[in-house]
């Protein structure tokens, strides 16, 4: 019992002593960079402008309307009736709503990109450990330190860009 205990240990041994002497090949990537250097980044960009474009147009009309009422309540206040400074508040509170409204629709498709853009350095990435046989890919971000040498960020910029 002890012989086949002690067998069982060297192997368990010798087993662990091959995984410590296996080298792990390490990259790091900074996700940011990569995403900020894309071409298409500028493309999504001008697409997104030319999408909002004319509600942009509208809003900055009515936030002339809103400062020209903001302006008269400010002045005119204390003569105003009831009803004018109704409509002016109004006026105010309908630009603050749109505006409001444009912003989170705007941020939302900009997020909607922006996670495609993602799809596609992730999709690199997996490109990349699958041809160089890496063991572990970390974002820069997570990283406290890290030579060149594992840097794979220009590897996954090449590899969007085409």
């Amino acid at each position: 019992m002890k012989k086949i205990i002690s067998v069982l240990g060297l192997s368990v041994a010798l087993l662990f002593t091959g995984v410590a002497n296996a080298e792990i090949k390490i990259g790091v990537i900074d996700v940011m960079s990569v995403l900020q250097q894309m071409p298409q980044r500028e493309t999504v960009g001008k697409a997104l402008d030319k999408e909002f474009e004319a509600r942009a147009k509208t809003l900055q009309q009515e936030e002339k309307k809103a400062n020209e009422a903001a302006a008269r309540l400010k002045k005119d206040g204390l003569t105003l009736s009831s009803s004018e400074k109704t409509k002016l508040n109004k006026t105010i509170s309908d630009f603050e709503n749109k505006a409001k409204a444009f912003s989170n629709d705007y941020r939302k498709r900009e997020t909607e990109e922006a996670s495609k853009l993602l799809t596609k350095i992730q999709e690199a990435v997996k490109k990349i450990v699958e041809e160089e046989k890496y063991d572990l890919i970390l974002k820069a971000e997570a990283t406290l330190s890290a030579s060149d040498a594992v840097d794979i960020t220009n590897k996954v910029l090449e590899k969007v860009k085409n």
